[in-house]
């Protein structure tokens, strides 16, 4: 079996991937210990825990966590596991409470994860210990613009320095708002797929296979007199002008598009939420705020137009995506709409083109299994990638530069200790 270093090769002006990272158990197993359990992992949004006792469940990798705002108002992240026999003991994904109760032996933690009350307690002595049967807490957690990160390494970077190439982007994300909020709504679309989870990871910031898997709607599209396909095309295909892949190094990456992209709502009628965010962020901002972006925030969070996209890695064959739709607080209500609506177009269950990349998913995690053909090829346009003066890899919208960012992190983190690249 190859070592992980020697899975992701670049070398001769070609970038390959071996693909058994989207077979192999033991790899699986090593990235949820190298990966997971050492980056900054997203775990919930602050506005969906507005007030104390609300609570929400998530994961770290496959290990279950519950996020809680307590009486302080304090946001907590805790193992979701009773101390006694391990049963989780919160099991809705969201909801209010003060307590968790586990169902098995009725051992009751409040919203900090401390230990309130464990049942028939005559079968302990009087003087059992139990400092040592809180829930376990990550050994980090912080929040930037509303997102929360949780990180089960002690010796791990501060967030905002983990962010320190991706803020930008998360910055003129979250201004998309006048307020500079982002709310998260109450319902999620969730949905399971027989693969890999980094099929999901590349195909958020790929450019390259719009023209071929949604061609059916871009068709609807021409056929309503909605867009033209030529108009569609011409948008992924322009070089410039705010028009790129990018891979922003650390595994995350970008695909920005001044043109806007599929699935996204058309703010150019709206002329005074424009006046807003000249007022809120300044007229020089505005043309950065509204370029639209797909953001990789590595290992598992999206940040797209219309909503925070979250992978959920079950095993090497499975994995959960839970989009959450957002708001932008402050906006006219009738954006807003037109935003949601727009998404569950693109992006809903019976939607147009999130169908489409699921059934894209199977088909790679199928072909994978196809061991003689080892490789996968991800060079496109690795021959006129540039350097930008924030340190990004800048190459055309339908070049794979971020995936190269991906595999360049993935390659980094599972062969250990090496230093952070620049």
């Amino acid at each position: 079996m190859r070592k992980p270093d020697e899975l992701v090769i670049e070398t001769g002006g070609r970038f390959r991937v071996h693909a058994s990272l989207y077979v192999d158990d033991d790899l699986f197993a090593k990235e949820m210990e190298r990966i997971f359990a050492r980056t900054w992992v997203y775990v919930a949004h602050e506005s969906e825990l507005p007030n104390p006792g609300d609570y929400r469940t998530s994961v770290i990798g496959t290990q279950p966590v519950i996020v809680a705002r307590d009486q302080d108002g304090d946001v907590n992240v805790m193992f979701n596991r009773c101390m006694h026999r391990g049963a989780t003991v919160c099991r809705a994904d969201r909801g209010h409470s003060n307590y968790f109760r586990c169902q098995y032996h009725n051992w009751v933690y409040n919203s900090r994860g401390e230990l309130q009350g464990m049942a028939q307690k005559s079968g302990y002595p009087d003087d059992f210990d139990r400092s040592e049967l809180s829930l376990v807490r990550p050994a980090h957690v912080a929040s930037y613009r509303g997102l929360i990160f949780a990180n089960l390494d002690p010796a791990a970077e501060p967030l905002e320095e983990r962010l320190a190439v991706v803020r930008r982007s998360i910055d003129a994300w979250c201004d998309r708002s006048p307020a500079g909020r982002i709310r998260v709504t109450r319902g999620t679309h969730r949905y399971r797929y027989p693969g890999n989870w980094k099929l999901q990871l590349e195909n958020g910031v790929d450019g390259y296979h719009g023209n071929y898997v949604h061609e059916s709607f871009t068709k609807i599209l021409e056929r309503s007199g909605e867009r033209s396909r030529k108009d569609v095309t011409r948008a992924r295909n322009d070089v410039g002008s705010l028009n790129y892949a990018k891979g922003l190094g650390r595994g995350d990456g970008m695909l920005e598009r001044r043109a806007g992209m599929l699935g996204t709502a058309d703010y150019s009628p709206y002329a005074d939420y424009h006046r807003q965010l000249v007022e809120a962020h300044g007229r020089d901002r505005v043309e950065d705020i509204l370029t639209q972006r797909n953001i990789l925030v590595f290992p598992n969070l999206y940040l797209f137009e219309s909503h925070i996209r979250v992978v959920r890695p079950v095993s090497t064959t499975e994995t959960i995506v839970d989009n959450h739709p957002t708001v932008l607080e402050g906006a006219p209500a009738q954006l807003n709409t037109d935003r949601l609506r727009e998404h569950e177009r693109f992006f809903g269950p019976s939607s147009f083109g999130a169908t489409d990349d699921l059934e894209i998913f199977v088909h790679v995690q199928t072909g994978a299994q196809a061991t003689a053909a080892e490789w996968l090829e991800m060079s496109r346009g690795l021959h006129r990638e540039q350097r930008n003066e924030f340190g990004e890899h800048v190459g055309h919208s339908t070049d794979e530069a971020p995936q190269r960012s991906i595999y360049r992190e993935w390659r980094r983190l599972m062969t250990a200790e090496a230093e952070v690249p620049v």
